[in-house]
């Protein structure tokens, strides 16, 4: 069955037009998160549905989306979460099987941050597309990629503290590990066909290096 890609658009830097312009054309839905939607008009892409709390967003243009037919306003106000959370578990709701995002970066890096610890609170089916690479997190049934090309760069990131680590396929292998946050998975490279990653508990971040 085909993937149902979501592609969300968060109110950041994009990356290049040769990354956004694939992800664009490969959805089957867009979001854009409040003020994304005066990119997406910049850049004349269509959206589906537009949310968030609007605060980014003035009247007028507020006014010119919810005048474009077939298209979704979801005004929300739920502090709880930012956009882009809100954005993802949407799209979660609406049967999306992958979540791709862009437009994290830029701007307060303490955003940006935010936007890479998102994907602690959503599923694991959602990738952040960034200039440099693709963030993602782990799921915990392990990571398989076989069509990684050799020597490719990643780094891989403990959110907490992650056991039984396995890691195969890279310069620095590992084999039952334990790894907790810091600079230990920084700037890895791929060696073999297939790169495998396994886990026993905790959260791991992989950054993988276009």
């Amino acid at each position: 069955m085909a993937a149902k890609t979501y592609l969300v658009v968060s109110n950041g830097q994009w990356p290049k037009e040769e990354i956004w312009r694939p992800l664009v054309e490969n959805s089957v839905h867009l979001i854009a998160c409040d003020g994304a939607a005066n990119q997406c008009l910049a850049q004349n892409i269509s959206m589906d549905t537009v949310i968030g709390d609007m605060d980014s967003l003035s009247k007028e243009v507020q006014t010119q989306i919810q005048q474009q037919p077939n298209l979704q306003f979801l005004h929300q106000e739920n502090q709880e979460n930012n956009d882009l959370v809100k954005a993802i578990n949407w799209s979660v709701e609406q049967g999306a099987t992958q979540i791709e995002v862009i437009g994290v970066e830029g701007g307060d890096i303490a955003h940006q941050f935010a936007a890479i610890l998102a994907l602690c609170e959503v599923p694991s089916n959602t990738r952040l597309h960034t200039t440099d690479s693709i963030i993602q997190l782990v799921n915990n049934t392990g990571y398989n990629n076989s069509s990684i090309e050799k020597n490719t760069s990643f780094s891989l990131f403990a959110i907490g503290t992650v056991k039984g680590v396995y890691l195969t396929g890279a310069k620095w292998n590992l084999i039952n590990q334990e790894l907790k946050p810091g600079t230990q998975g920084l700037h890895n490279v791929v060696e073999e066909n297939c790169l495998e990653i396994k886990y026993s508990s905790g959260r791991l971040l992989l950054f993988l290096d276009r």
